[in-house]
């Protein structure tokens, strides 16, 4: 009976995990659409300096709810994790309006999926050989995604910029797998809140506004009120269980892609449908695994 009981608990912590990962990745796609729209308006840095502000009083928030302890080497690491998402959001923005969310989306993901997901199987967790294959078939639809865009302009421009973002949102992500779950959400206030001052001192170095007009705030708010969920939610994800949060976490390309579509007009092709399919049944072998 005990040993039924807590098999049936660490199943409960992998879906647990999982199901914020998922989470984490559909405020991704949240953050980003309104990070984009607003970029068209008032450009990148500024977005990026309101964006990852309000998304550091939102993980803050979430922290006193939760009531989380103050661990100074979490801290710690959610501030070289802000490192990485500072570089990441601003690339990422400026990757998609000069390519598309087809190209730059699925590249950022792959890289975010393959970074975290090799520093857990390096380092205590346990992957099973599903779990693996389901990593490559995810990545595998990734990478359809991307080549079925077939953009016809800013393609090359759209590679190096999702590159970029994807080494930054992956190595930012892979610093917070050893967070303990007695911290909560608190590495994600700091993570947001370097990367706040990060994309403040790019504003200021290369003398763009670093605010925008009071006319033009609510889609940067809104973009960090979501980044700072998506932070919080990935945190608590990897703390119940590493594998799986950082490859559901990842998959925001399938919420980024059908927003792309629907908000901006982007062009969805028949093979990334296929490659979303793979995406999903890559999720679903890394869960059952």
């Amino acid at each position: 009976m005990g040993l039924v009981s807590r098999d049936v608990l660490l199943g409960l912590e992998l879906l647990m995990g999982a199901l914020l990962g998922a989470l984490s990745a559909m405020s991704v796609g949240g953050s980003e659409m309104f990070g984009r729209k607003g970029s068209l308006v008032v450009g990148v840095l500024a977005v990026g300096v309101v964006s990852q502000g309000m998304a550091a009083m939102t993980a803050l928030v979430l922290a006193l709810l939760l009531s989380g302890e103050v661990l100074g080497p979490d801290l710690v690491r959610g501030a070289l994790s802000g490192l990485g998402f500072g570089v990441g959001m601003v690339t990422y923005l400026g990757g998609v309006l000069r390519s598309s969310s087809t190209v730059v989306s699925p590249l950022v993901a792959t890289i975010t999926v393959v970074i975290p997901f090799s520093v857990a199987i390096s380092g205590s967790e346990e992957a099973s050989i599903l779990a693996v294959a389901g990593v490559g078939v995810a990545i595998v639809g990734l990478v359809m995604i991307t080549l079925g865009g077939r953009a016809t302009a800013g393609i090359r421009q759209g590679i190096v910029w999702g590159l970029t973002s994807g080494l930054g949102y992956g190595c930012g992500l892979a610093v917070l797998i050893d967070t303990s779950s007695a911290s909560g959400p608190w590495p994600a206030v700091t993570q947001r809140l370097v990367a706040c001052l990060l994309t403040l001192l790019l504003a200021a170095g290369s003398r763009s506004r670093p605010f925008p007009s009071k006319g033009v705030r609510w889609p940067p708010m809104l973009s960090g009120a979501f980044g700072g969920l998506a932070s919080a939610l990935y945190v608590l994800g990897v703390q119940a269980d590493a594998l799986p949060a950082a490859v559901t976490g990842a998959m925001f390309p399938a919420v980024s892609v059908a927003l792309g579509r629907i908000v901006f007009g982007d062009v969805v092709r028949p093979p990334q449908l296929v490659g979303l399919g793979l995406v999903l049944a890559g999720v679903a072998g890394v869960v059952g695994g």
